[in-house]
This record gives C-alpha cells, sequence and structure tokens, in this order.
C-alpha cells in the first residue's frame, strides 16, 4: 500500500490524494471482482477546487501485460493466475477552494513528500520548481498570472425552452457549445466539463456541439439556479480527464 501521487483534486485547501493497493495472488489460481463508484466520473471540487482522481483497477500479469477493463470500476470473475498482481487506485478527494490560492510552501511540502508531483505542481498549482527542488518565485508568479488570464469563460443565455438532458432515461445534462468555443476549451461533442458559477459546487455535463452564437452558452432554470447566475452573467467551464462519449451518446 502506498500514497496515490496527484490524486487529490487541486484546491486552495489539497483533496486526499487516496492510496494505490497492489496484491499478488500467491496460489495457482483465482477470480477478481470489485464493484466501485468513482471510476468514470470523478469526485467533486468545490469553490473552484479540481476534481479527485477517478478509482482505477488493472490486473499486472506475470508475463508483463497490462490488463484493463471495459467497465471502470464494474469487474466479475476475471481470471487471475500465480504471480499476477491486482493494482487498485482509489480515488482522490476533490480540492477545496482556488488551486491558485494554495501557499506556495504547501505546495512544495506536497511535492517534497511525494502527494504531488513536480509536473502537477505545474500545471495545477501554477508552481514551479527548479533541478534542485526549490521553488522559483518569477516563474511561480508569472504562471499563476498566466493561468488565470486563460481560464475559459461564456456568457450566459437563459433559454427555458431548450432541452437540458439526453441519454438514458434523460439523465444525462448537455453543454452547449460552438465548435469554435469547444476548441478554444480543448474539448469535443461528448466530453465532459464543468461549468462554475457563483455558488460553492459546480454543474457537470456533456459537450453538443451547436451553433449557437460564439461566446454563449443556453442555461435552462435549474442550471442558472444550481449556478447561481442569470442571462448575461458569466461561467467559467473546465474539461474533466475523462474519455469522451462514443459519438451519438452525447446527443
Amino acid at each position: 500500500c502506498t500514497m496515490r501521487p496527484d490524486g487529490g483534486g487541486e484546491g486552495q485547501r489539497r483533496g486526499g490524494v487516496g492510496m494505490i493497493r497492489k496484491i499478488r495472488l500467491l496460489g495457482d489460481e483465482g477470480s477478481y471482482s470489485v464493484l466501485s463508484d468513482r471510476a468514470v466520473i470523478p469526485p467533486f471540487g468545490v469553490l473552484g477546487g479540481g476534481a479527485g482522481a477517478p478509482y482505477h483497477v488493472s490486473v499486472e500479469t506475470t508475463d508483463g501485460r497490462l490488463v484493463e477493463f471495459s467497465t471502470p470500476g464494474k469487474v466479475t470473475g476475471h481470471p487471475i493466475y500465480r504471480g499476477d498482481v491486482v493494482v487498485m487506485r482509489s480515488s482522490g478527494g476533490g480540492g477545496y477552494g482556488d488551486p491558485l490560492d494554495r501557499p506556495v510552501d504547501s505546495v512544495l511540502t506536497d511535492i517534497r513528500t511525494g502527494l504531488v508531483t513536480a509536473d502537477r505542481a505545474r500545471d495545477g498549482y501554477g508552481v514551479v520548481v527548479d533541478n534542485a527542488g526549490n521553488v522559483d518565485q518569477a516563474a511561480t508568479d508569472a504562471l499563476r498570472q498566466a493561468l488565470r488570464e486563460s481560464r475559459f469563460s461564456l456568457r450566459v443565455i437563459a433559454d427555458d425552452t431548450i432541452e437540458p438532458y439526453t441519454g438514458l432515461k434523460g439523465k444525462r445534462r448537455i453543454v452547449r457549445l460552438t465548435q469554435a468555443d469547444a476548441e478554444s476549451l480543448g474539448v469535443t461533442a461528448g466530453s465532459l466539463v464543468e461549468m462554475l458559477g457563483r455558488n460553492p459546487a459546480p454543474l457537470r455535463g456533456w459537450v453538443r456541439i451547436t451553433d449557437d452564437d460564439a461566446g454563449t452558452t443556453r442555461l435552462d432554470a435549474f442550471a442558472r439556479t444550481v449556478l447561481a447566475v442569470g442571462d448575461g452573467d458569466r461561467i467559467r467551464l473546465r474539461a474533466l480527464a475523462v474519455p469522451p462519449l462514443p459519438n451519438g451518446m452525447a446527443g
């Protein structure tokens, strides 16, 4: 057992990182089953904090293969053999608050204790560490400012006539983006994104490409209530590291 580096969501207060647990089969053969949540949709952050890493399970076989599963977190009776290693990565907790407001010394401590990698510190917290393992304060200040300025936002159009859901039983929320806005955000149709408004919790949905006006997104009354925004307000959007839905599944 060990802690899971980069498992916690970035935030002014970092989320718990979760664990990595490896179990080697000592008998001749066995079977592996697991029923876990948060293997696809990651745990939420609040007040601008990032999502925690989703649960992940795999099997390392004695011939060097890495077996992953088409139904993450849901495995029944998978055969394993002597020497195979089941690897379980528990989900991390969501972050609390803006990660660019996390004290630099706290990020450096996380790096030195192995909870956050230097790459993730740079990309998620805007903290730059030099080859000697010390913070480059000037580079950090410049990067944090650049990250703040690069955050992607859209203007809300209040529209209670749109269909906000699709998918199985109509439970998959749609986020309407133009092709140009999707490219600016770095997502495609079917990608999972978060919308951040005035309330602490974000609202998530899957991207649908539309021919609406660029720089805008249409929100129904429920979405506006969750985000505490109105017509003409701006919301921030960010992509989540989740594989996009297959073509057609996001409506």
